[in-house]
């Protein structure tokens, strides 16, 4: 039985499919990194209707491993001083994501006010 061209074309299109695949997996195994969660936070001010003391958190996890539970404290200073405290959790944080939360400060948004991040720490799932 002869196949015609259109078959041909399928079952080579099928095994280049497949060559590609494998080759692209055992790449990935072979450049694979077993990194933990390499987490980064960046705090952005945002502006709200009742002029709160509101700031954005982006934890961003650059490694290759899953963190949860992840504990952030924000300290905010005047002078020098600690003024006020906040913390927030991310449940998850995925590898090579960013995840979003919002903290806000009793104390109202004053000229030189910084901002001390730390991460606490977080569980490995």
């Amino acid at each position: 039985m002869k196949k015609n061209k259109l078959e041909w074309v399928i079952f080579g299109a099928s095994v280049l499919l497949i060559l590609g695949l494998i080759g692209y997996l055992g790449v990935k195994a072979f450049h694979y990194q077993h990194t933990p969660p390499d987490l980064r936070v960046e705090v952005l001010a945002e502006t709200d209707k009742l002029n709160r003391n509101v700031y954005r958190l982006e934890l961003v996890n650059l490694g290759e491993q899953t963190a949860e539970n992840v504990s952030v404290e924000i300290t905010l200073q005047q002078q020098g001083k600690e003024v006020d405290k906040a913390e927030a959790l991310f449940p998850l944080a995925p590898k090579e994501s960013m995840q979003q939360a919002w903290v806000t400060f009793r104390t109202p948004p004053q000229e030189g006010q910084k901002l001390k991040v730390q991460i606490l720490g977080y569980n490995k799932p």
